[in-house]
């Protein structure tokens, strides 16, 4: 019988509980003193006569995911679109046996991902398959907190697929005059007011479009439970308030059904191509840019724009009007040059 190190960084035990002849078992653990309580256990429940051998752990990757959402997933904002999102990673992977599943399963994996067309025939980005890593990678540290999950998260350490971020786009001033015209001839009245919200203050379209009444008022709009789970206030002029409020609902929801639709239709009309997936998001990413050509700030953006990193919200620095202006004047090529000059000055 013995405990020892592995080359992993592991502690194994390696006991036969029952004595020589008995049933030899090994199980690893984080820690040495986790394997020796395990192994004092199965040692007084062989001394009881109770001893049981301990059973392989045959549970799929699907059975995993169910658990995870039993005991945690069912407590997110997004829940059910979560637990479809893993349940079809765990299908494309083929629902292993989870004890067997490894790092190099899923680098694998990913590689066919990306060179293999989906259901639909487009190929998934990387972006895609990173988020199929952090939601995987999540279950099994949920389940190792829990203790329902005793083996290594076999996704620790694996690196995240290298994702080339996109050229920043947004409507310019000619273009949004064009989507204005087009959205007051819109079948649906609602959504060029929605529109006029996002490019108002930023909002995300759920959020401008499942807004209630009480949440505008003194010149404020009141954005609750969003993608963040942050509440965040943001101001606009009184007569976007006033159009907002004016023939519609005085309680509960200002614009009800569906306006997406409307909005695909408008910008068809005004000749517009957006880049592929963003849609509705151009309207959030005018806001931002015109925000920072207009001189905004990048911190109070990050807050408008309830980002959850500054990262995020760095992608519109370089429209500021002061971004690395002084690249000019703190130059190698200026130093040169202003060095030049003296000399000159002295020769003169």
């Amino acid at each position: 019988m013995a405990i020892k190190k592995l080359d992993s960084g592991r502690w194994q035990v390696d006991i036969q509980p029952q004595g020589r002849g008995g049933r030899r078992v090994r199980k690893s653990f984080d820690t040495k003193a986790e394997g020796i309580r395990w192994e004092r256990a199965q040692l007084a429940s062989a001394d009881k006569g109770e001893w049981v051998p301990p059973q392989r752990d045959k549970r799929p990757l699907s059975s995993l995911v169910e658990e995870w959402y039993t005991l945690h997933g069912h407590t997110l904002k997004d829940h059910s679109g979560r637990l479809n999102y893993l349940q079809n990673t765990v299908k494309w992977l083929g629902d292993p046996r989870a004890v067997t599943f490894t790092a190099e399963d899923w680098i694998l994996y990913r590689k066919g991902r990306l060179e293999a067309p989906n259901d639909q025939g487009r190929q998934p980005c990387a972006r895609t398959i990173n988020h199929e890593q952090t939601y995987l990678n999540a279950v099994f540290n949920r389940l190792i907190a829990l203790k329902k999950w005793t083996l290594p998260n076999p996704l620790k350490g694996v690196p995240k697929l290298r994702v080339k971020e996109p050229p920043l786009s947004f409507l310019n001033i000619e273009q949004l005059q064009a989507l204005d015209d087009a959205l007051l001839n819109a079948r649906n009245r609602n959504v060029r007011t929605i529109t006029r919200i996002c490019l108002a203050t930023g909002a995300r379209w759920s959020e401008a479009e499942n807004l209630d009444t009480e949440r505008v008022h003194h010149g404020k709009i009141e954005f609750v439970d969003t993608k963040n789970g942050k509440n965040r206030s943001i101001p606009i002029s009184k007569e976007l308030e006033a159009e907002i409020l004016t023939g519609r609902p005085k309680f509960g929801r200002l614009f009800p059904g569906t306006n997406f639709r409307a909005f695909q239709e408008a910008v068809a009309r005004a000749n517009l191509t957006l880049p592929r997936g963003q849609a509705t998001h151009i309207l959030r990413h005018t806001f931002a840019s015109h925000y920072m050509l207009n001189g905004g700030d990048l911190l109070r953006l990050n807050k408008i724009l309830d980002h959850s990193t500054m990262e995020m919200t760095m992608r519109y620095a370089h429209l500021a009007p002061e971004h690395l202006e002084d690249a000019v004047s703190k130059s190698a090529l200026s130093s040169l040059e202003k060095c030049q000059q003296s000399v000159n000055a002295g020769d003169q």
